[in-house]
């Protein structure tokens, strides 16, 4: 055992500012960003203030500094493995509060299907983790459908309102709640547009349904743009996996798989207009690479130079 005294342990200075952790959440998340990228995710934060937190986090071996380019200089910075460690100090914390909290239990989830029994084994398989909402048609799906859902879980062919039209209902009201589909119908090519983040074909078995609820509710972590690409690429392999690779040739699928790449293409260049130096960076890497290959050139053709005149 530790003979720290765990109130003024390193760690609970560091995670006790205000600072320190949005850094290494920044980060946790990102990989690597330089100093203007953590300034444009640390809303608020000023320059001094930022250049101060990381110097005591370099100073305490959590994050490292690498020199990308030198003109114009560029910088980033990444989570060390002891970084990554309080980072999941961060996370167990967050779950505590989920738990404990007053006001903030487990995450809500909605289980949505006419089959009661099938309702009742989901609950079973997700209750451990999460605060279970069940309802038996899509008109009280709908109804129980609000910000305080975490995630859904929706069967497509339920009575009064089917699955599809309660989701469609969600996205024209801004609601961002992120959808799962339980489907007992024959895969469709259609399927590539369903309005779902994550489909599921009937019978499911209990990690099947928990690493979609998992899932889902992580795409509310990413940029619309990102949540939109994971959505459209899952129901493709989705659609592929079951009816293989004859889909592939469908109209729907080769439409689905356009959008797909176009909204790659706008992310791509959202992307490139927030953090352009990475144009330059891969323009600089491909001019090494190239001199790289000239110089081996060069030293093969002396090294043949070299036998030519030790045979001779």
């Amino acid at each position: 055992m530790s003979e720290t005294d765990p109130a003024e342990s390193v760690a609970r200075s560091l995670l006790g500012t205000k600072w320190k952790p949005r850094v290494i959440r920044a980060l946790a998340t990102n990989s690597r960003l330089g100093f203007g990228d953590l300034q444009h995710e640390l809303e608020g934060i000023s320059s001094k203030v930022l250049s101060a937190n990381l110097e005591d986090l370099l100073g305490y071996g959590v994050i490292t500094r690498d020199v990308v380019r030198e003109n114009p200089r560029r910088v980033e910075y990444e989570l060390t493995a002891a970084g990554h460690e309080l980072d999941a100090i961060l996370e167990s914390m967050a779950e505590w509060d989920d738990r404990y909290v007053t006001g903030d239990g487990l995450p809500r989830v909605l289980l949505a299907d006419d089959d009661p029994r099938l309702l009742e084994m989901y609950s079973l398989w997700l209750s451990a983790d999460y605060d279970v909402v069940t309802a038996r048609n899509g008109r009280e799906a709908l109804a129980h459908l609000d910000d305080s859902i975490a995630a859904a879980v929706l069967d497509r062919s339920m009575p009064e309102l089917t699955g599809d039209e309660v989701a469609e209902a969600v996205a024209e009201s801004g609601q961002q709640t992120p959808i799962a589909f339980l489907t007992s119908a024959q895969v469709a090519p259609e399927d590539v547009a369903l309005p779902a983040d994550r489909l599921l074909r009937k019978p499911v078995t209990r990690d099947e349904l928990q690493a979609a609820v998992a899932e889902v509710r992580a795409v509310t972590d990413i940029a619309p743009i990102a949540r939109a690409v994971d959505a459209r690429r899952h129901r493709l392999e989705f659609v592929e996996r079951f009816l293989g690779s004859s889909a592939t040739r469908t109209d729907a699928y080769e439409r689905a798989q356009e959008a797909l790449e176009a909204l790659e293409e706008q992310r791509a260049a959202d992307l490139e207009t927030r953090q352009p130096w990475r144009r330059y960076l891969a323009a600089g890497i491909a001019r090494s690479v190239e001199t790289d290959g000239d110089d081996d050139e060069r030293s093969g053709e002396s090294s043949d130079s070299d036998t030519d005149i030790d045979t001779g």
